[in-house]
């Protein structure tokens, strides 16, 4: 197999806010032709997040379902989605010379904004030059990206400015792991691993390595739906495992004079 050569992602480039849901209400607000018409760069860039987004998720739903799921991203109505979808931002920043010029032309197409999916131009595109690179060799750069999103979306009442002041940070780890393990009944092998990698990559950024992060980008890419509906209590597991520490250590220094 050929060796890959490629430019780690930048993320200093803002991304677009505009969400294909707010392109929906322009287009119909000036009576658009939903079934062709080109759209702005804002407006291709809202549409191939969600495109990403459900190609890549896509595959955890039965296909009776996957029309359902289409529309609820278009809605907003998933927010662990915007994982996916923020990182498509950027991977939209990062294009690199051809895919550029491949986007340029998608920019003087029509397109169907009623059936998504029957833009074939345009969902080659998200494939070959978005999803196969985050499914193969930026799959690391999702994993990290995944966990420093949702640490700071969904994970923001962990204190982990806290545990950072503990001396030695490793027997932390240890003992956060093992009072995961008496979580049995409420987590599975999977989430375990999921979470003890959250406070590894919070906690030790710079001792969490590339393979650590693809187990995060496989996990997070075949389970966001059964996330999406577990995050909440996720959270409050961690939240409590974190704040147990934290008093342990509290204890262990003494009182505050």
């Amino acid at each position: 197999m050929a060796e890959i050569i490629y430019d780690i992602l930048n993320f200093d480039k803002p991304i677009g806010e505009k969400s294909f849901r707010d392109t929906l209400n322009e287009l119909e607000g000036k009576d658009s032709n939903t079934l062709k018409t080109v759209l702005s760069k804002e407006q291709l860039n809202s549409l191939v997040v969600i495109l990403f987004a459900y190609g890549l998720h896509y595959d955890e739903l039965v296909e009776e379902k996957r029309q359902r799921f289409l529309n609820t991203l278009i809605e907003k109505k998933l927010p662990l989605f915007q994982v996916s979808q923020t990182f498509a931002g950027h991977l939209l920043n990062n294009l690199d010379q051809g895919s550029e010029a491949e986007f340029q032309q998608l920019l003087q197409m029509e397109h169907n904004i009623e059936k998504i999916l029957s833009n074939e131009r345009l969902l080659d595109f998200v494939e070959m030059e978005l999803l196969d690179p985050v499914t193969t060799f930026r799959k690391w750069e999702y994993g990290r990206f995944a966990l420093a999103y949702m640490a700071y979306y969904f994970f923001s009442d962990v204190k982990w400015d806290k545990v950072e002041k503990i001396s030695k940070v490793e027997d932390c780890l240890k003992r956060i792991g093992k009072n995961l393990d008496k979580k049995e009944g409420s987590l599975d092998s999977q989430e375990k691993l999921f979470l003890l990698t959250m406070a590894k990559g919070m906690l030790m950024p710079e001792k969490t390595n590339m393979a650590e992060f693809l187990l995060v980008g496989s996990y997070v890419q075949e389970n966001m739906m059964r996330l999406s509906a577990r995050i909440k209590n996720l959270s409050e597991i961690l939240e409590s495992v974190i704040q147990k520490e934290i008093s342990r250590q509290k204890g262990k220094e003494g009182p505050n004079l």
